[in-house]
């Protein structure tokens, strides 16, 4: 009677952890999913330099000038390439939400940026992008990627971001 119930508590424990790996794999589904209809209906981008640019453009007032700083792969190995993160360097008279803009009217904010099998889309980092790219690869939602930069970090750029005029 002692082997059989140790089998049974085997089996629970193997069925409990299948259970949850079916969930967690449920929720990774619904999420990634989710987040791929909500870009859809904002729009997809042809790279994530053009996505940068229009966030910029629609979160910016007066924008004089805009320098794409560092545009490429999450991961410096390259793995995820559907996963980027660019920084730029705009420069505008004040932001469209009204916080404070930093000196010299200079701002470089960096975003993360997803492709799917119809563009680029910009991910919050609290939406956890290298997460959600995970999961999109896992089920066939993320496009194919770059997996070299398009614009290396900081190539022949001062140090300091926003220094120049």
């Amino acid at each position: 009677m002692d082997r059989h119930r140790g089998i049974r508590v085997i089996l629970v424990i193997i069925l409990a952890f299948f259970a949850f790996f079916m969930v967690v794999e449920f929720a990774g589904w619904c999420y990634a999913s989710l987040q791929v209809a909500h870009a859809r209906t904002h729009g997809f981008y042809p790279t994530a330099e053009e996505a940068m640019r229009q966030f910029l453009e629609k979160n910016y007032i007066d924008i004089t000038r805009i320098d794409i700083l560092s545009a490429g792969p999450n991961s410096f190995d390259g793995s995820n390439p559907h996963v980027w993160y660019v920084i730029a360097e705009v420069r505008a008279s004040r932001r469209a939400d009204g916080f404070d803009f930093g000196e010299n009217g200079c701002y470089a904010p960096g975003l993360f940026f997803l492709q799917t099998h119809e563009g680029w889309f910009q991910v919050a980092e609290g939406a956890f992008p290298v997460l959600l790219g995970h999961w999109m690869s896992d089920f066939g939602l993320a496009g194919p990627g770059q997996s070299t930069p398009s614009v290396d970090r900081f190539a022949n750029r001062p140090t300091k971001i926003c220094q120049s005029p």
